[in-house]
């Protein structure tokens, strides 16, 4: 573990986590990616690797992941014992945990972007390990920004700009994050999805790589999938059509 860092405590995040499955925890000031390493590594059933700063994170479809030290909550945490059939519901869940742990009008955008008023405050990567024994899920949560520290292409906020006070530490965050995230992984969880997903009801236009759908979005099925006007679509890149 590095030097501790500012607002990001080991034994503080570790008390936070008694009676959860989360019970090892590491703390680097700079890392390639928490993502990767986990992935690559393996490890205990919950493993969590928490960055200030990441040289090569990773988000979604292979894009790059750009943060700010200081102000972005980024961490994975490393998941056994998931059945085959729910592995692909993980990332789910730690949507609907990242929601339930920022509260107020955080919302979800299919499949577990978390957005505050139609901005977008958290992404994350889900992956499966090559030996298909565990689930990591990475997660980065824009929390300390200030207004102009985001650029304005990425349709982003923070919980700093959001709320307009003063953001939570992050070390209690990710604490609350990964209890929510304990509790949901074994639950039936989906409509608690679904009643915090913002993209049902939702004129939507989804990036298949070969073609493109456009259509409303009706529901999101058990096993995770979103139908577009009676079409299954288990993965993509959505848009929500102004």
């Amino acid at each position: 573990m590095d030097e501790p860092l500012k607002d990001l405590a080991g034994p503080r995040l570790l008390a936070g986590l008694a009676s959860t499955r989360f019970g090892s925890i590491e703390i680097h000031a700079s890392i390639d990616s928490t993502q990767t390493l986990l992935v690559a590594e393996g490890g205990r059933d919950g493993r969590v690797v928490v960055a200030d700063h990441q040289t090569a994170g990773r988000g979604r479809a292979g894009r790059s992941w750009t943060d700010v030290p200081g102000a972005m909550l980024m961490f994975s945490a490393l998941l056994r014992d998931i059945p085959p059939q729910r592995s692909a519901l993980v990332g789910l869940a730690a949507g609907v945990a990242v929601a339930r742990a920022i509260g107020g009008n955080a919302r979800l955008k299919w499949p577990n972007d978390v957005r505050i008023g139609g901005r977008k405050v958290c992404g994350m990567l889900g992956e499966l390990a090559p030996t298909g024994d565990y689930v990591v899920i990475g997660i980065g949560v824009n929390v300390g920004h200030a207004d102009g520290d985001l650029p304005a292409e990425l349709e982003a906020t923070s919980l700093r700009i959001a709320s307009g006070g003063t953001p939570p530490r992050r070390d209690d965050l990710c604490a609350s994050i990964l209890r929510e995230l304990d509790a949901l992984v074994g639950a039936d969880f989906m409509d608690d999805y679904r009643a915090l997903c913002e993209t049902i009801g939702t004129r939507v236009r989804v990036d298949l790589g070969g073609r493109t759908l456009e259509g409303t979005a009706g529901s999101v099925r058990d096993d995770g999938a979103l139908v577009v006007d009676g079409e299954a679509v288990v993965a993509g890149d959505v848009v929500h059509v102004r």
